[in-house]
Formats: C-alpha cells, structure tokens, sequence
C-alpha cells in the first residue's frame, strides 16, 4: 500500500481502529477472517487498516538478526582463503557497530573453544577492543600481551584488553609496557632488554592461541598506519605494503615486505607469529577485504572472524586476482 499524502488526514477514530485491528493481528495472534468477523467489517478493510497502522507508525517492524553466523558464507569463504575455520556473521550499522557485533562472535568464538592450561596472545586492535569488552567468561588461561601501544585512543588500549580478559581468565596476565614503535631501531632494542618488557616478549613462544587485528594500508584502515609519520607511510607503500599483522607488514600475495620495519618495533616477531599453533584475525568493514585476502595467503593465520559483507568482498578479491592460498 503507497503511503498517503500529506494532504490526506486520518481521523482519531481511524486510527484506533487500526491500533485494534493491529493488536489482534500481531499479538493476539488473529487471523484476518477472524479480525472482521469479530469487528463486523470486511477482510479488505482489515487489510487495509493494518497497511494504515505500519503507515502511521502505529505498528513498527525490526528484524534483529545482527550477530547472526553465516554458515554458506563461512564454508565457502574457507575454501576460497585457504583456512582452516571462517566465522562470518551478519552485522548491520556504523562501523563501530559492525565491529561491536565481529567482537562479540570472536568472544564468543574464544568462549567456547579455548581450553584451560592455554596461554592466549592478544594483540591490538579496534575490533579487539569489542572482543575483550564482550567477554564473560573463559577457561583459565593465561593472557600475554602480543605488541606495544601506540598512543591512546578512545578504544581500549592493549593493557586494558589483557586486563579485561584476564579479569575473565583467572589465570596471568602480561601486558607489555612498551611503544609499539620506536624512533629508531636502537631505541627499540634498548626497550627489548628491559627485564619487564623482555619477559613478556619471552612469553609469545608460550601462546597457543593469539587474537590478532588486521590492519590494512591500501586503503588505510590501521593504528600501526595512522601512528607512522606520512614519508614512513609512503616509504612502506613504496615496497608494497597492503596488510598488517602484528607489525609484519605484506604485499597482496602475503608476501613479508619492509622487514626492517620490524627492528624498530616492540612486538611478536614474523617468526614467532608463525610458529603459534592457532592464530585467528578478527576484521570489520569491507576496506579490509585486500588485507584479509593478503593475510590468509601468508599462512599466518588459521582462522578468521569477519562480518557478512567483508567475507563477501575477501571471496570476490581472491577470485578476482587469482587465489593462491
């Protein structure tokens, strides 16, 4: 039914009618038959007074089915990037909000599959803020810190999502007290061996299972990327930098670029990252889907937890450019 006119006036009688007739369709659970044989009047009026009350917004409709997986889009997004799990979920909103529902599905995902005695990496990363913010509950495991910070932002810093989900785990917690990156490479070996930040880096050889963010370049949608001055930025993208993960920095085959880079950097290290059993990235929005596709054919990473519409768009770029994953 078109909605009526401005010129056209609905009468108070009309509307409660269609408030009544709305009330025992839609909960009281009356057919349209019964509506009018109830009320004396014929089906087609019936018919049209409920039209009138979603008109009027006597009657609003939702569907809620955010956070909702995606099993179809998960197979096949698997199969297409090479990995051994996808989780894709419907996610609807701002990009805040799509992130908030990737969070929740990878606490989630954390919830149920992580066993006790593990020692969990996370790194950092806006959507990894909404993962450590979802968590309620976890086996006992220890939490380890995987980078440094750069500066502080409105999401969660990475000491407070170790925190946050430590509080959960009941097991250590290892926040490292470092820049995520240095002004130069002795400065950053320098932080490397104090005894503090030293012993966590320790640590990354222990992770089972690590949390990682996916930062993308190309287009720009990453902290390490907004932290870096621009002749920097433009440096990287000269060797061809896409994706991040950590601070390993790819190309869109996955291949490991600027790794130099990493010397300046507090962080798990390219060989370490790799040597973790489980590693699963968690990304939002569909300006991600090049740094996905450069991540799952670099091998490190096992798993991947995604909206809907950026598993979606990861599909069509491994397609497009010939997936080698």
């Amino acid at each position: 039914m078109p909605k009526r006119s401005p010129t056209e006036a609905v009468s108070a009688a009309d509307r409660a009618l269609a408030a009544r007739v709305a009330r025992l369709f839609y909960l009281d659970d009356r057919s349209k038959v019964q509506i009018s044989e109830s009320l004396g009047v014929s089906r087609f009026k019936v018919a049209r007074l409920l039209d009138l009350a979603l008109n009027e917004g006597i009657v609003t409709i939702s569907i809620d089915d955010g956070g909702m997986l995606d099993e179809a889009l998960s197979e096949r997004a698997g199969e297409v990037l090479g990995l051994e799990r996808v989780t894709a979920v419907s996610a609807f909103g701002t990009l805040d909000e799509v992130r908030g529902t990737v969070g929740r599905e990878a606490a989630r995902l954390l919830s149920t599959t992580l066993r006790d005695g593990e020692t969990l990496g996370m790194g950092w990363g806006r959507a990894l803020g909404s993962t450590a913010e979802a968590i309620e509950s976890l086996p006992q495991v220890s939490v380890v810190q995987m980078t440094g910070a750069t500066e502080m932002t409105r999401h969660l810093s990475p000491v407070e999502v170790v925190r946050r989900i430590g509080n959960h785990s009941g097991g250590d917690m290892l926040p490292l007290f470092a820049p995520l990156v240095a002004d130069d490479e002795e400065t950053a070996e320098v932080f490397r061996r104090q005894s503090d930040i030293a012993r966590v880096l320790d640590h990354h050889r222990d992770v089972t299972t690590a949390v990682m963010a996916v930062g993308s370049w190309n287009p720009p949608s990453s902290q390490l990327y907004n932290s870096l001055s621009p002749e920097a930025r433009q440096e990287l993208l000269a060797q061809g930098a896409v994706a991040e993960i950590g601070v390993t920095l790819l190309d869109r085959d996955g291949g490991e670029v600027a790794s130099d880079f990493a010397k300046r950097c507090i962080a798990v290290t390219t060989e370490r990252l790799r040597a973790i059993p489980r590693v699963i990235a968690v990304a939002a929005g569909t300006e991600k889907a090049t740094a996905v596709v450069a991540l799952a054919r670099s091998r490190l990473i096992s798993e991947l937890v995604v909206d809907a519409e950026l598993a979606e768009a990861a599909i069509a770029v491994a397609e497009q450019t010939g997936s080698n994953a």
